[in-house]
């Protein structure tokens, strides 16, 4: 067994939340799907962490010149809205879908700043405004206007959203009745990951549009198409906002009453292992309780804070048996994570360390035996060679060893 040794891991490119792109509410402008009233069904709010049920309310279809597809677009954070604010964000969301160039500040400029924000993360179907500012007194209306440009038209993001629409009713195609939650988040989580490209120069890279048609995607478009995905398979999800070196955004899921982290764009290799192998997919942010997110993401709160992720249930490393707390079960596990690699046709396996202690000593054998001091899972490896009838190259690499995980390469 050989040691793989990569380049360090590029810093993701990632849009701004300050300046995301802006989406509407699900209505459409098709002649047919005009009504006055609608109910948007049952959904839960975030309230000091905690999921709250709201029952059927009310909501006016907002006519736009966009359209929008149904699911592409969350709740969660209009329910803490007052009323006046849940006033301005409607007028702000038909304005933008029709886009005006200036819409009047008839409150404190940081309400806008809030709202403005926070249709940028629940309307995923606007990808179409590229600025925003605060222009000169308007005499006329007693009041500062919003000013925006945008870099699409109205048929331009239309014709988008509904290229994206359809591309995901061909992913929806892949999710089965006999998935479960986690499959079916799994299956979106690695799509996503094997289909696009992270492209900071590609102008549709934070939409939707852009991950799920042109395969180019930075945090925004991730995150985004992840959300859209889970809201037409029915799981409960939200947009999650904050930082890491640079502004970012990722998702949390309800599964069975508990909320896990998913973060796609971190979960997508780089550098000489994504050369080598362009369909390795990492799992280190896959399904995370808050304690690992936090490690090196810091979370925004926009209205009201994320709910909390205590859960390990449906972990990765620990659903698939891939976690190692004891000595005991390395090599076992090891064995079992190249098994089921090989199993699904991959390339890649890992398999994370619950101390450092044990990664550490496991790196230790394995160093051993490459350079020709030892055997150390060679026993394994032969006998996957021989259930499998297949000759295999497995080689490592402690590239994500601060996350005490280990991949394996394999080469078959």
């Amino acid at each position: 067994m050989q040691r793989l040794i990569p380049h360090r891991r590029k810093a993701a490119a990632i849009a701004a939340v300050m300046t995301a792109t802006i989406a509407l509410s699900s209505c459409s402008s098709e002649p047919d799907a005009a009504e006055d009233m609608t109910f948007n069904g049952s959904y839960h709010m975030i309230e000091g962490g905690t999921s709250v049920l709201i029952e059927d309310t009310p909501i006016e279809i907002r006519d736009s010149l966009i359209y929008f597809p149904e699911d592409m677009e969350t709740l969660y954070g209009q329910v803490s809205l007052s009323a006046e604010e849940k006033e301005i964000y409607d007028m702000l969301v038909k304005a933008i879908g029709d886009e005006e160039a200036a819409v009047p500040m008839v409150a404190d400029g940081e309400v806008y700043t809030k709202i403005l924000n926070l249709i940028g993360i629940e309307q995923m179907g606007f990808g179409h405004v590229s600025s925003r500012k605060v222009g000169a007194f308007d005499t006329e209306t007693q009041h500062f206007p919003v000013e925006f440009t945008y870099r699409f038209s109205c048929e331009e993001m239309s014709n988008m959203n509904r290229a994206a629409e359809a591309a995901a009713n061909e992913i929806m195609n892949g999710v089965t009745s006999g998935m479960s939650v986690y499959d079916t988040l799994k299956y979106f989580h690695d799509y996503l990951i094997t289909h696009c490209e992270s492209d900071p120069e590609d102008i549709y890279a934070n939409t939707i549009y852009g991950a799920l048609v042109r395969g180019k995607a930075l945090c925004e478009g991730y995150a985004k198409s992840f959300s859209y995905l889970c809201n037409k398979a029915g799981i409960e999800n939200i947009i999650v906002t904050g930082s890491t070196d640079t502004a970012h955004m990722w998702n949390m899921v309800k599964i069975d009453g508990n909320w896990y982290h998913v973060d796609v764009t971190w979960d997508k290799p780089d550098g000489l292992i994504a050369e080598m192998h362009p369909d390795m997919v990492l799992y280190q942010y896959f399904l995370v309780t808050d304690s690992v997110i936090e490690n090196n993401h810091t979370i925004w709160t926009i209205t009201s804070p994320p709910p909390k992720a205590y859960g390990t249930k449906e972990n990765y490393f620990i659903k698939e048996g891939f976690y190692i707390d004891s000595e005991d079960k390395v090599e076992k596990s090891i064995e079992n994570a190249i098994r089921n690699a090989i199993a699904d046709g991959k390339h890649t396996a890992s398999v994370k360390f619950s101390t450092n202690n044990m990664l550490l000593s496991t790196i230790h054998r394995m160093t051993d035996s490459a350079e020709g001091e030892g055997e150390y899972l060679k026993e394994q490896i032969e006998k996957i060679c021989m259930d499998f009838n297949i000759k295999l190259n497995v080689s490592w690499t402690d590239y994500y060893s601060s996350y005490r995980i280990l991949v394996f390469v394999i080469d078959y």
